[in-house]
């Protein structure tokens, strides 16, 4: 069934064709509602960026995401609203009494900031790293690869590793990887001799081959080889790489804690000291809630230069204080106004000598290739970043001949077409070179035109992000990463240019997209602290299931719920079934190929919370789960902080935002008044009035007679047939069934008082009389054919193991657990505790006796 959706308001002049989102959300001019299918999953379509394809395709399997850079809640302590509310207040102050020139900053230049992107540089040595160890990693975090856990870690967020996890899309395979990887690290770092252990463990060999075992099939030999060989060689490098650091390290990184970062420049990058290797990020690296940047580099604080090139910043007096103030001068991308505390800095700067604000991006560009590097803005990088973020790798001819064979292969096979090798060789540099002397040696001029372009093609091209985002690792929900940005920061940003009501804001909508599920979003009234005790927290916990398979024979789906619990009692509270308000149909109608877009709804003065679809599923989707809280109970307004989480899986999510109006375009709504013109066709097919509306059918059953699923064929010529297609398009409802007298339906059987434990239920006599539950429940497909069991729902979840379940011979676990193809209940052993098979075959389809949690057992005979 096809539900008519509403015309895209811009129509014909729409920018948003590339956003699969809004094609599948609204209707527009020359385009399907529902695109023809790609024949290449989306996952592996190289085309998936052009717009042409987009208009024509639409595709399935888009489980490609980012690998994880793991978070490491960096920017806890950061208030990034307070932040750049200082810095412009700051900047206007000094503007004010120096009775500047003013001018309004203009779009462009902050346009020209949002299509900004970081860029790193570096050497050869540390670019040969790089491809080994499959990151781009922080100094820091070259120290924590002394830890096999963090190398294991490595290991499974390696492009060819993950290649395989995408090839498969099985938790199960990717359980089994990682725990091949774990014996693989530990052999390297015996080898190494590492933590004091000369030798591995002496059955090593024995685990290996049990894992190739579980892992083979599915998989095959290469990608076996493939997890041995970079299990190796990302290992061996990282031992070496934490005995011998790389990168340029200053002595006050550790200080301002920007030695737990990758350092990068928001814009193009001229520090050549930093190498020839120029390696630029996708934006969405610096959506991360570990990333933020400054209008000048930290060591510039430290150094008190900032305060000589930037007059209205006044030198707080001692060391202490200056690292405390380049704390406050951060900024992050997915805070609302960033963009003008940014620019406003900016014009600020280049209007400085004329004391004027008229500035354009020409100015601002010609002012940056003019000073340092360090002196423009530098973006501090989550310490982890997997190859996948990186947009471009410009790389001199040179520099890549000199490349070993293994490396130059390893970049080509990383980076395929985003590998740029130049026809320049490296630019020769004197000292005392300016980045505008740089930039007339060809491969200077080359990168910097290169990166100009780029920056000139996203401001053409609106960025979907427009929140954070991040690839959450899976931790059971035992880590929890903090948003950088809280509540009622997001409310103090809405409210400065609008009026605010005296009994403050009504609404909080919270939107975010995710993959797969299995993810918790919390809200609590203070940050959670792992490890420590803290009796005066209040969680609203969001926890979104894991999407239901679309592969096995029946639908199963277990409970998206809202809580006030502690997230880490998720476990318990699922099992118990100790939730608010919760469902098990949450994915019903929706696709499930791609991201969800989700809205959680806070009403304060009512105390309602409600999470729903949002996006092209909520067309099909309006499951809404809703609770209300009384403020003894749970008082909204005091939950400032919202955490992420997820279970045994990685969910990416992207677009997360705090809003206090609902996204209008995020609620597309159906075309009610929308009607196909059906005239000609009733025309053609015109037929005479009394098959228009016939009269219910009689039947003649007999009484006690149980009714049919299925009305028996009718001897109706083709212009009936012709007048019931006519009614159904002209919505008349003529072609409907009288229902039929309850007293013709066949009376219930009496249920057997032993229930499950009866031994006599293949008796026909007994079953005739008595009715028992169906081993089944309600995914029996033989409830026509056996009228003396019961069907009741049977609500429990799905066993994570499923078909590799070691306790499937467990009757207990069969009953809390369901499991593909299998029944809730076993058979009942007519030996029960005398029995003395204790065959597998035996003992996967009896039980003998036991008591069963959800049935209580009764007397066991008849």
């Amino acid at each position: 069934i096809h539900i008519a959706r509403q015309l895209c308001p811009d129509g014909n002049k729409c920018s948003k064709l590339s956003q699969e989102d809004h094609l599948e959300s609204y209707s527009h001019p020359g385009i399907r509602d529902i695109r023809l299918l790609c024949k290449i999953p989306g996952y592996k379509c190289s085309l998936r960026s052009n717009d042409e394809h987009l208009k024509k395709y639409r595709h399935n399997k888009n489980h490609d995401h980012f690998s994880t850079a793991p978070s490491s809640n960096l920017n806890s302590s950061i208030n990034f609203a307070r932040n750049q509310s200082h810095l412009i207040k700051t900047v206007n102050i000094y503007i004010d009494r120096s009775n500047w020139s003013k001018e309004k900053i203009s779009p462009e230049i902050l346009n020209w900031i949002r299509a900004l992107q970081p860029v790193h540089r570096c050497r050869k040595e540390i670019f040969e790293s790089i491809l080994v160890l499959g990151h781009v990693m922080s100094r820091h975090y070259m120290n924590l690869l002394e830890k096999q856990e963090n190398v294991g870690r490595a290991v499974q967020q390696h492009s060819r590793v993950r290649l395989i996890f995408l090839k498969y899309n099985n938790p199960v395979v990717k359980e089994n990887v990682g725990k091949l990887i774990e014996i693989l690290v530990e052999i390297e770092f015996a080898k190494a001799n590492l933590h004091g252990k000369r030798s591995a463990d002496a059955d090593s060999e024995q685990k290996i081959s049990m894992m190739e075992k579980r892992l083979q099939p599915p998989l095959e030999g290469k990608d076996i080889q493939a997890i041995h060989e970079w299990t190796t060689k990302i290992a061996r490098a990282s031992i070496d790489l934490s005995t011998n650091k790389a990168g340029i390290g200053y002595e006050v990184d550790p200080k301002l804690g920007t030695d737990k970062h990758v350092f990068s420049i928001m814009g193009p990058h001229l520090g050549h000291y930093y190498g020839d290797i120029v390696i630029t990020f996708k934006q969405e690296i610096m959506f991360h809630p570990d990333a933020n940047f400054t209008i000048q580099a930290g060591t510039t604080f430290y150094s008190q230069n900032i305060y000589k090139q930037r007059l209205w910043m006044k030198d707080p007096g001692n060391e202490t204080k200056r690292i405390e103030h380049f704390h406050h001068s951060k900024l992050h991308c997915s805070v609302p106004r960033y963009e003008y505390a940014t620019a406003l800095e900016l014009v600020a700067s280049v209007g400085l000598e004329h004391q004027s604000m008229n500035v354009n991006v020409e100015a601002i560009l010609e002012k940056w290739i003019s000073v340092d590097s360090h002196q423009t803005l530098e973006g501090h990088l989550p310490q982890l970043i997997p190859l996948d973020y990186v947009d471009r790798v410009y790389i001199p001819k040179n520099v890549f001949e000199d490349l070993s064979p293994e490396a130059r292969q390893s970049a080509k096979g990383a980076f395929k077409d985003s590998l740029i090798i130049s026809i320049y060789d490296s630019d020769e540099n004197k000292p005392g070179d300016t980045p505008k002397d740089m930039l007339n040696h060809p491969y200077s001029k080359y990168v910097f035109e290169e990166l100009c372009a780029a920056i000139k093609q996203r401001m053409d091209r609106p960025h979907i992000s427009r929140g954070i985002v991040i690839t959450v690792g899976a931790s059971d929900f035992a880590e929890h990463i903090v948003l950088p940005i809280s509540i009622t920061q997001a409310q103090y940003l809405y409210y400065l240019d609008k009026p605010q009501s005296p009994d403050g804001p009504e609404f909080i909508y919270i939107y975010w997209q995710a993959m797969d599920g299995d993810m918790m979003l919390t809200l609590t009234n203070e940050k959670i602290e792992p490890g420590g005790e803290q009796f005066n927290m209040k969680c609203l916990i969001c926890y979104i299931a894991k999407k239901p398979s679309t592969v096995t024979e029946e639908f199963h789906e277990t409970f998206t719920y809202l809580n006030d619990d502690l997230p880490y009692q998720h476990g318990n509270n699922v099992n118990a079934v100790r939730l608010k308000a919760k469902s098990n149909t949450f994915y019903r109608g929706c696709n499930t190929d791609d991201y969800f877009t989700f809205c959680l709804k806070l009403n304060y003065r009512t105390g309602h919370v409600t999470l729903s679809h949002a996006g092209p599923n909520s067309i099909y989707n309006h499951e809404k789960i809703e609770y209300k809280f009384n403020r003894a109970e749970l008082d909204l307004s005091k939950l400032d902080y919202i955490h992420l989480s997820a279970g045994t899986q990685d969910v990416p999510v992207r677009n997360l935002t705090i809003n206090l109006e609902p996204i209008a375009e995020l609620h597309p709504i159906v075309d009610t008044q929308f009607k196909r013109d059906t005239s000609n066709l009733l025309e053609r097919y015109l037929v005479a009035t009394a098959h228009n509306n016939p009269a219910p059918p009689i039947t003649n059953r007999a009484k006690k007679q149980r009714p049919l699923a299925i009305n028996p064929r009718s001897n109706i010529n083709n212009s009936v047939i012709l007048g019931r297609i006519a009614d159904i398009i002209c919505c008349r409802h003529t072609n409907a069934i009288e229902p039929m007298a309850l007293d013709d339906a066949r009376p219930a059987l009496t249920p057997c008082r032993d229930s499950i434990y009866c031994l006599q239920r293949n008796s026909s006599k007994h079953t005739k009389q008595f009715s028992h539950p169906c081993p089944y429940s309600e995914l029996c497909k033989r409830k026509a054919k056996e009228p003396h069991l019961t069907h009741e729902r049977h609500n429990v979840l799905k066993c994570t193991k499923d078909k590799y379940c070691s306790e499937k011979i467990n009757p207990i676990h069969r009953a809390n657990y369901r499991h593909t193809n299998l029944p809730d209940y076993l058979s009942l052993c007519r030996k029960q505790s005398n029995c003395q098979d204790t065959s597998l075959k035996h003992r996967i389809k009896y039980f003998h006796g036991e008591t069963l949690p959800l049935i209580k057992s009764k007397s066991m005979c008849h």
